[in-house]
């Protein structure tokens, strides 16, 4: 889950609380009513035009603007509430965030894949390319703070949104598959149509789990491998994928609340100063989106990431970034996952709790840099 970001382990946390608790909730989930704009592509590559829409209340009614809206363009929502933001560097890497049509195997419509991407394309350059996972239930706005880094220091990079997650859309209403295996398919050939070089791939918190998965699936496609603060020694998702759907819908519903987002925000950082109300409204924006529950809800029934027995077979050269001072995932996992790693470097980052890319996205960006190194 986003705090303003991923904070995906407490986020697991409250659902299987919730699992336990939300019984006793009525079906159907709470309603709302938000504004969307659309920003729609011609071809099959940037955003052009917008669409500015109105939806009603309810699933059904959301579902119902959003088909209005792919009609009208087969493209990828973007909640207008982006207009609430405040911080600078959130304001400007949603108006870069760009809509391209992915085609994946198995799949019956292209996923509309929302990523931010940098200008320098050089195949000669210093560096792989980056690309940036973010957490569970979070966007490609996670990356706020350290992607203007990379890409200032002359660094080809990508902050891609997950299949299911951030601004990612399959087209279906969120009820297809979202599963891993889904999610690594559908990263995969946006790898092979997009870059189709060895990257750098980086995945914080549960991105970590996403990234460990795909380096296992698609060893060819990764030549480095950076966690930061990953989740992969915890094995699925508990027992909210059990749960009768109108039920598990509702517990779903609960990761979008207010009260839940600022309590992530809090045990995330290091430095309370950044857990503000601001950093809520960026980390929840795409909860906002019309299939954003139905398709949460069915990576919960997958299951979700399973790359505890995987972990030890890496042999992608991995590099470990660690905030000292995480809350949420403790110091012995960085550890743990050194000593099981073959080719693997432990980086501490100081004064940072369990998202350095936004607390010490400097220090964060030099380590990338270092590292990916051709």
């Amino acid at each position: 889950m986003s705090c303003s970001t991923s904070s995906s382990s407490s986020s697991l946390s409250s659902m299987r609380r919730a699992a336990r608790s939300v019984s006793s909730l009525s079906s159907g989930g709470r309603k709302s009513s938000s504004r969307f704009v659309q920003r729609t592509t011609e071809t099959t590559t940037t955003t052009t035009t917008r669409f500015i829409g109105k939806a009603g209340g309810g699933a059904a009614s959301r579902r119902g603007s959003a088909t209005v809206m792919m009609n009208a363009a087969m493209s990828t929502v973007i909640p207008a509430e982006v207009s609430e933001f405040i911080e600078p560097a959130a304001i400007e890497m949603a108006k870069r965030v760009e809509v391209i049509e992915v085609p994946v195997e198995g799949r019956e419509k292209s996923v509309m894949t929302s990523l931010v991407q940098s200008k320098n394309k050089e195949v000669s350059g210093e560096y792989h390319p980056f690309v940036l996972l973010h957490g569970f239930d979070s966007s490609c706005l996670e990356y706020r703070r350290l992607f203007p880094k990379l890409e200032e220091n002359g660094a080809e990079a990508y902050a891609l949104d997950l299949l299911g997650w951030g601004f990612t859309d399959g087209l279906d209403g969120g009820v297809g598959d979202y599963s891993p295996e889904a999610k690594c398919a559908h990263l995969y050939a946006w790898w092979k149509q997009n870059v189709n070089r060895p990257i750098v791939l980086a995945g914080a918190s549960l991105g970590g789990a996403a990234a460990i998965e795909f380096a296992s699936r698609y060893p060819e496609a990764v030549a480095r491998l950076v966690l930061i603060d990953a989740q992969g020694f915890i094995d699925g998702i508990g027992p909210m994928g059990m749960l009768p759907t109108p039920i598990a819908k509702a517990g779903v519903d609960i990761l979008r609340t207010r009260w839940l987002r600022s309590g992530a925000n809090k045990m995330a950082y290091f430095d309370q100063k950044y857990a503000t109300d601001d950093a809520q409204n960026v980390g929840r924006l795409h909860t906002l989106l019309p299939q954003w529950n139905d398709a949460t809800l069915s990576f919960m029934r997958s299951g979700g990431f399973r790359v505890v027995e995987k972990i030890p077979k890496l042999k992608t050269k991995t590099m470990v970034l660690w905030g000292r001072g995480d809350k949420i995932l403790e110091p012995e996992n960085a550890e743990r996952f050194e000593r099981e790693i073959e080719d693997c470097e432990l980086v501490w980052v100081e004064e940072s709790g369990h998202v350095p890319h936004l607390e010490q996205p400097d220090f964060t960006c030099a380590q990338l840099l270092r590292f990916g190194k051709k």
